[in-house]
Parts: structure tokens; C-alpha cells; sequence
């Protein structure tokens, strides 16, 4: 499939190198299928940070129910397709008990947008952390997504800071960290994930200018696309920072509750 037929496939493989990159750190749990799903599990007690990730735009059901059925599932996880899921893959997942189906926005910002400009407020510090650093990344990031610390564990490895490409960042405040974001950069596209503020600092704009900052940190690394997966309340947000829609992720889980 050409580029021209598939023009969203370079995110799409971005985001699986990413993911199994994630997981092959946290936990070695990683592997591709014979048609190019991922399984990664990161170990983290959270459907969408453990699954299969088909970066297909026609993912093949028989590829994923091979990855699917090599996993005991002691932790909760997903199956995640790109677009409207076709009826194969729906029974797939219901095959295992997930059931409930999410939409992620993917939406994108083109080059054409331009460099964003500098702040007119810079009592906002984004920097990124140190390997060593990585505990209060991760504690500064549950405590964004009002989440217990164990959720977000494995992301205070110092292991994390060797993965390539991959930058972590926090926000700060007159020295005080009150957000997180981090970049996953790939040839010319920035991947941006883990943008939260905590719940006292919010209605600020802290969160719009952290995903500002680190579309510049993209730009100077010479990745000038930047790509993110947002929630629907997070969709008018990105989409006032030049972001668009451009395809959805569709999340299969085990329903909560």
C-alpha cells in the first residue's frame, strides 16, 4: 500500500515502534505478528497501556487473535485498530471479554502550521528530567490524571530515559512541578503523550502550553509533524493549537465496573 492510499500509516507504525518499545523496557513482553500487529505489555494496571495494536488501516483479525492467545492476561489490556472496526476484529475482542469499544481522536498538526511562537507568559518552565528524575516524572503525572502512583510505575524506571527518541519533560511553576508531557520523535514526526497538569493548577493554560512547548522541541529536532491521540474532552483544546482530526484509535477493553 502506497503512501498516497495510506497517508496516516507513518504515525501509525511511529506509535507501534513506541509501544513496543515501552513494553520490551518495562516488562520484555513484546513482539510483532505475522502481519505486523504488536503485542506489548507494559505491566501497568491499565487496558490501554497493555494489548494488540494493529497499525493497519485493514487489520487482520487471524494476526491478532494469534497475539491475543498467547498471553495469560494477569493485567487488564486492549485491542486497538485503527478506524471503524470491522465486524472480525469486533468478535475477536468480544471472543475475550472486551466489550467496551472507545474512540481516540488522532489528530495531527502539519508543518505548515509553523514554529508556534514563544509565550507571553513565561512563569511557565518546561524542561526535560534526567533519567534520575523519572520518580517525579512519574509521581507528578498520576497525581495530573488523579490516578494512584502504581499506574503510572513504570514510567519512573531510569531505564525509560534510554529509549530512543523518546524525551520526558515536566512543568514547573517557580521550581514547583505541576504537569508533565514527554515527545516520542521519528524521523520528522513528534509524538506527544502524558500531558497532564495537576487538579490546582488547572484552567491556566498550562496544559495548551506544554503541548506548545514540546510541538517547538519537535521542530528543533527536526521532526516538524506532531501527532497525538487526545480524549474527547481534550479534542477542542489541541484543536485551537492547530491540531486536526484525522482518523480515530478504536479501543477494545473488558467493561469497568
Amino acid at each position: 500500500m502506497t503512501e498516497a492510499q495510506n497517508p496516516l500509516g507513518r504515525i501509525a507504525t511511529a506509535y507501534a515502534d513506541l509501544v513496543e518499545g515501552l513494553a520490551t523496557v518495562a516488562t520484555g513482553r513484546a513482539r510483532r505478528g505475522r502481519g505486523g500487529a504488536v503485542l506489548a505489555v507494559s505491566g501497568a494496571p491499565v487496558a490501554s497501556l497493555n494489548g494488540v495494536f494493529s497499525p493497519s488501516p485493514e487489520p487482520l483479525a487471524d494476526d491478532i487473535a494469534a497475539l491475543a492467545e498467547s498471553e495469560p492476561w494477569e493485567v487488564p489490556w486492549s485491542i486497538q485498530v485503527r478506524g471503524v472496526p470491522g465486524r472480525s476484529v469486533t468478535d475477536e475482542a468480544a471472543r475475550h471479554g472486551l466489550t467496551r469499544l472507545d474512540r481516540s481522536p488522532l489528530m495531527v498538526r502539519h508543518p505548515d502550521r509553523g514554529m508556534p511562537a514563544e509565550p507571553a507568559d513565561d512563569s511557565l518552565k518546561v524542561r526535560p528530567v534526567s533519567p534520575a528524575e523519572l520518580g517525579l516524572y512519574a509521581a507528578v503525572m498520576a497525581e495530573g490524571f488523579e490516578v494512584p502512583q502504581e499506574v503510572f510505575g513504570l514510567f519512573a524506571d531510569p531505564a525509560m530515559g534510554a529509549l530512543e527518541g523518546v524525551t520526558f519533560y515536566v512543568a514547573e511553576v517557580e521550581g514547583v512541578a505541576v504537569g508533565t508531557g514527554m515527545t516520542a520523535v521519528r524521523g520528522d514526526l513528534n509524538g506527544i503523550f502524558n500531558v497532564s497538569t495537576l487538579p490546582g493548577h488547572r484552567r491556566r493554560g498550562h496544559g495548551r502550553a506544554v503541548t506548545m512547548e514540546l510541538v517547538r522541541a519537535g521542530h528543533a529536532a527536526g521532526a516538524p509533524t506532531a501527532y497525538l491521540y487526545a480524549s474527547a474532552m481534550g479534542e477542542p483544546v489541541y484543536a485551537s493549537a492547530g491540531f486536526r482530526t484525522e482518523e480515530y484509535l478504536s479501543v477494545f477493553s473488558a467493561p469497568q465496573g
